[in-house]
């Protein structure tokens, strides 16, 4: 695992309480969850068998999260979960999280099912510096596009673009070339290029 993707996982943990994003029946459902374990082999969440959000995971085991914290620097992932099966988990979980015995005391956590984000692809957005920063990552075998928007051989050099970023991520050359760890991908470039020179990102 690499120090983006610890990077990223440090803060999930630290926000605990984050959006995780479903497919119900083809709608997007979100809800708030906490992430209750970060290791070298992912994340872990625990959620009760009676949810929706269990049977919509249980349906389909991909799972987008996001969560920012107070400096406005956020974290989001788009990956694949399992279910763990072992209750030595849960009891894990809880040892880490002992607010959980206020919510399910004793006995009552057996209701409880720890699952696993095992594999994934995400980025860190930062925006407590100038200009705004982006890091890609990806674990568990994962690939991840690089960020920001690109300028092709298309390009003339005419300069329209460079005036036309709001963070100045955009440098002069015989092809002006976009650094993607500040780019915005808002596509401002892209729509004033005489050349259609640019293209969007792919995301991650």
């Amino acid at each position: 695992m690499n120090e983006v993707t610890k990077k990223a996982f440090r803060l999930l943990r630290e926000v605990k309480s984050v959006s995780c994003a479903t497919i119900n029946k083809g709608e997007p459902v979100i809800r708030i969850a906490d992430v209750m374990l970060a290791g070298e082999d992912g994340l872990y969440f625990l959620t009760a068998r009676g949810k929706p959000y269990y049977k919509q995971l249980k349906e389909n085991h991909r799972l987008a999260i996001c969560g920012m914290d107070k400096n406005y620097v956020s974290a989001r992932i788009v990956g694949e979960i399992q279910f763990c099966g072992d209750r030595n988990i849960v009891d894990r979980i809880f040892q880490h999280n002992p607010m959980m015995n206020d919510l399910y005391p004793g006995e009552k956590r057996d209701i409880l099912e720890a699952f696993q984000m095992y594999r994934g692809k995400g980025e860190i957005f930062d925006l407590s510096v100038e200009p705004p920063g982006r890091e890609r990552f990806s674990f568990g075998g994962e690939t991840v596009n690089p960020s920001g928007y690109l300028i092709t051989d298309k390009c003339t050099a005419c300069g329209i673009c460079l005036e036309s970023c709001p963070v100045g991520a955009i440098s002069e050359g015989d092809v002006y070339k976009i650094d993607g760890s500040h780019c915005l991908e808002c596509g401002r470039c892209a729509e004033v290029c005489p050349e259609s020179a640019i293209q969007s990102s792919p995301g991650i």
